[in-house]
């Protein structure tokens, strides 16, 4: 069997993983102010709007970034937990119109971090004896049931689409919310392949020119082989082919990313969960 093939792209990667400060130096741009600043100089860079217009010929830009940049949190469903409280007051003090990127036809899994949070909810109650978070969990959906499903298909224990719920969460917590923030793009994940190592090149290639993405990519031991394998690779090639990053910021603070507060609900929800859905 031959041995396989390390090229300089996989060393270089592995320099990253095992390196954080090397790590966050080529992902990041360390300020929104930076990263606004360096957004205007590409939006006005003709010759970058040709290349834009090139790579995006077959696929197309989601019409949602047109006209304007938008801030952007890719989540498969977009929940009004704490690091959406986070990221939405960021959007409002640099005033750039904030984008919920949703993805309802991908896979629910419950091994995932993210989508578990979706169906078990988090309750923050302040910080344990022994410390570290003290958090309460309710679950509402049936997991054995919906794993390996589409999102879109999973219902909570209530008979309720579990994206309608979680959409509706955001009337109970935010009364300036409408509907031009979030964007539910299966059509373009699909047609980009479907799968997050096929689609993940042209996402980031939309952080090019026509927006800013809030987000943590961690080298936690959960998050490990999906930072090395989708994201980096996928992050690389974007930077080769345009010869600029795309323009990520860190969404919470990289010393405290790992937190499991992050997926906490909002306080407002709680309340409201226990008003309504006290029989579950």
């Amino acid at each position: 069997m031959l041995d396989a093939i390390v090229t300089d792209d996989d060393k270089f990667i592995q320099e990253l993983v095992n390196d954080r400060e090397k790590f966050d130096n080529f992902v990041y741009f360390s300020t929104m102010e930076e990263a606004m600043i360096e957004l205007e100089k590409r939006r006005n860079d003709n010759e970058l709007q040709k290349k834009v217009t090139e790579y995006f010929k077959y696929i197309g830009i989601p019409e949602v970034f047109e006209g304007e940049p938008r801030l952007v949190l890719f989540r498969q469903v977009a929940t009004p937990n704490i690091e959406v409280s986070r990221f939405l007051i960021i959007a409002d003090g640099v005033e750039m119109k904030p984008l919920f990127l949703e993805y309802y036809d991908d896979k629910f899994t419950s091994n995932n971090e993210l989508k578990l949070s979706l169906g078990k909810l988090g309750f923050y109650e302040g910080v344990g004896k022994k410390g570290g978070s003290k958090i309460n969990y309710k679950t509402i959906i049936d997991f054995n049931k919906f794993n390996g499903k589409k999102i879109s298909e999973v219902k909570t224990l209530w008979g309720e689409k579990l994206t309608d719920f979680h959409r509706s969460l955001f009337s109970v917590n935010y009364d300036h919310i409408d509907g031009s923030v979030f964007f539910e793009g299966s059509k373009w994940f699909e047609a980009c392949g479907g799968d997050a190592i096929k689609y993940y090149e042209t996402f980031l290639a939309l952080m090019i020119r026509d927006g800013i993405l809030l987000e943590n990519f961690m080298l936690s031991e959960s998050e490990h082989m999906f930072t090395k394998q989708v994201f980096l690779p996928a992050f690389k090639f974007v930077y080769d082919y345009f010869g600029i990053k795309p323009i990520i910021v860190a969404l919470n603070p990289t010393q405290i990313e790992a937190e499991e507060f992050w997926f906490c609900q909002n306080p407002k929800t709680q309340l409201w969960f226990k008003e309504n859905k006290c029989k579950i």
